[in-house]
This record gives C-alpha cells, structure tokens and sequence, in this order.
C-alpha cells in the first residue's frame, strides 16, 4: 500500500462508460470490458539474508454494466501465475486470484452510492474494501465521502492476496472531505474510527499554482485504542515544482516520539513517497527526501533519495531510481517499467537492493 511519488507509466484499468441503458438488456449488452496483462519480474538482493527472486505473468479484468437509471453493476478480478523462481516459495506473494470488485453502484444529481467490493482511494483508506461509500458533491465546492468497510485485500503484483480480510469486530467508518475555497487550492480534512483500535483526524491541504510550483502540508492525529499503545500522530509537507519536463520535489514527514502513526496505516497509505520506506511509520521517525523526474519523448527518468532517523538512534538511507518507456509505436497501450531501490539499514534487517520490471498492456 505505497503512493509513489515517482509514477511510472501505469494503465489504468477503470474506463467510464458513457453509453445510457434504455432497459435491462442494453445495460448488459453495452457493457464495457477493460484490463492489464503484465509480465512482472522481482529480485531482492540482501546484505544480510537469503536472496529472492522471481517473475509471474499477471492479469486484471473487469466488467461494468452501461448505466440504467443511474444503476450499474461492476465485477473485477486480477490473477497471477507463476513463470520462474529463485527459490521455493519466492513467488507466492504474487500468485494467486481474487475477486477484488462486485458492487452495485448509483449515479445521481449530486449524489453517488457504490455497495460491494470496491476500490477506494482516499487518505489512509486505500486498496479493495468490502464497503458501503456515499458521495455528494451538492455543497459548493465540495466533494463528500462517507462510507464503512468491514474488509479489506491487496491485489498488486508483488503483494496478491487470496481473500478479504476482516477489519477488526466491527470495520470502520470514514469521512472524508474535498473543499476547493480557492483557485488552486484544495482542503482535505478527514476522520476514521475502527472500534476499539483508533480514531484518526486529519487535514491535508494542497496547493497548485498556474506556474507549476506546488506545496502540501498535511497533519494527522491518532487516538489509540489498544491497552499498551501509544497515540500516535504524523506531519507531512512538500515543496515542488515544474519545468518543461522536469518535476521537482522535497519534502519532510514526522511521526510521534511514542506511537509512531498510531495505526493510521491499517487501511492504506499515500504519504510515503519512497518505493519501500521501511520505517517511515515507525516511532520518533524523520524521514527527508527529495526527487526529481524529467520526460523526454515516450521515457520517463526519475530519482528520489530518503534519509529516516528513528527511534533507538537509528538511520536508514533508501535511492529509488525508476524508468518508464510508452512503446505506443510498437502497440497501443503497451509500456515498460523499472524501479531500482537500495536500502542502507544502520540496523535490522532492512539492508538490501531491490530490483523490478514490468511489461504492462492495457485493453
């Protein structure tokens, strides 16, 4: 569950339909079906264990009903198979099937619903839930979200998880707000409660100025639940900026002295900028970074260096090198990755170099 700052040509698999059903057999019939078919490969190479590797073939569909009435029924599943491995079970984590969407979903004047298993992006809530979530964007300027999960399921290439998993006793509950009080101006504030684990409060504010310079600072709180844990709580800001084809970035996020983030990261994450950033979350943790990427034709070039002092006066320094290349010219659709990270562990076990490759085609 990683944001990644430097984003490597992606196909995106959710393709609107525009197309109004006129009854029940026009829906189905002028259905749209979208994918990815990807050759995925992964090789660890550790400074102080064993060495991993492996590759899989993997494949994503999805099926959406044409709106009828607003109503459209949605069915996604992605699989992965095993094409080669280092050693015995180095390839399990990106092997397997799952359902990852079956909703019902409604479009109104103002007003959404989507009931099911879903895909949800927003603040700490990220990934494939089994949830119920309500939109409205009937306030000026504003975009509402409220929703609650019972489950949640990771479905990447190198984190393919079979099934959904509960989420506690009693799930969560999230709110989420978009406000845009002003031209380039974006206010995120945000709360989730999962019962008898947190409560988290946050808000995020971003800015985008026509000359391509960007800041974001962002704040969040955790008041933690568990016998014998820490509250937690996490400071985020960004500075970046734009020209012609290259993008600019530092930034700096904080964590509590005691409970690090306090369990905000339960349900997702996009703070993190760095490909691993293995204790970024971590108690008394301060992680700086700073990034750039540049395109030139079809590629794109990018690197981002993060350095994390933690608790125990412990450091950990991670390079993210990433390529990107459109082979348009070859087939529509059709793009090539690869993301290098090498993490410096002062201690741990986190002291490796990780290497990957991705051929991706997207229908």
């Amino acid at each position: 569950m990683k944001k990644h700052f430097l984003n490597a040509a992606i196909i995106s698999l959710l393709t609107a339909n525009s197309v109004q059903a006129d009854n029940l057999a026009d829906a189905f019939s002028n259905g749209t079906v979208s994918g990815d078919l990807n050759l995925y490969y992964k090789n660890i190479d550790s400074r102080v264990g064993a060495d991993a590797g492996y590759s899989t073939g993997n494949l994503g569909l999805k099926y959406e009903t044409a709106p009828l009435n607003g109503l459209q029924l949605g069915l996604a599943f992605r699989h992965g198979s095993e094409v080669d491995e280092d050693n015995p079970g180095d390839s399990d984590e990106g092997v397997g099937s799952l359902l990852t969407e079956a909703y019902i979903s409604y479009q109104g004047d103002g007003f959404g619903a989507v009931l099911g298993r879903q895909a949800i992006d927003l603040e700490w809530i990220g990934d494939y839930h089994e949830a119920v979530t309500l939109t409205s964007d009937l306030l000026p300027a504003t975009e509402l979200t409220v929703g609650y999960s019972r489950s949640i399921a990771v479905a990447d290439e190198d984190d393919l998880q079979h099934s959904f998993t509960d989420i506690g006793d009693d799930g969560a509950w999230f709110l989420d707000a978009s406000i845009n009080p002003a031209e380039g101006l974006t206010l995120n504030p945000y709360y989730i409660h999962e019962d008898e684990v947190f409560d988290g409060l946050g808000l995020k504010a971003d800015f985008e100025h026509a000359s391509g310079l960007g800041m974001t600072a962002h704040y969040a709180t955790s008041d933690v639940d568990v016998a014998g844990e820490s509250d937690g709580a996490i400071l985020h800001l960004e500075l970046r900026g734009t020209l012609g084809g290259l993008a600019l970035a530092a930034g700096y996020i904080d964590t509590d002295d005691q409970g690090g983030v306090g369990h905000l990261d339960d349900l997702g994450d996009n703070i993190s900028p760095l490909e691993e950033g293995n204790q970024v979350y971590g108690p008394d943790a301060q992680t700086w970074y700073l990034g750039g990427e540049y395109s030139i034709g079809r590629a794109t070039i990018g690197a981002l260096v993060g350095n994390t002092d933690y608790a125990g006066n412990s450091e950990e320094q991670e390079i993210n090198l990433i390529l990107g290349y459109d082979l348009a010219a070859v087939a529509e659709n059709l793009s090539v990755s690869l993301v290098y990270a090498d993490i410096d562990a002062e201690a741990g076990n986190d002291d490796y170099e990780k290497l990957t490759l991705m051929l991706s085609y997207g229908f």
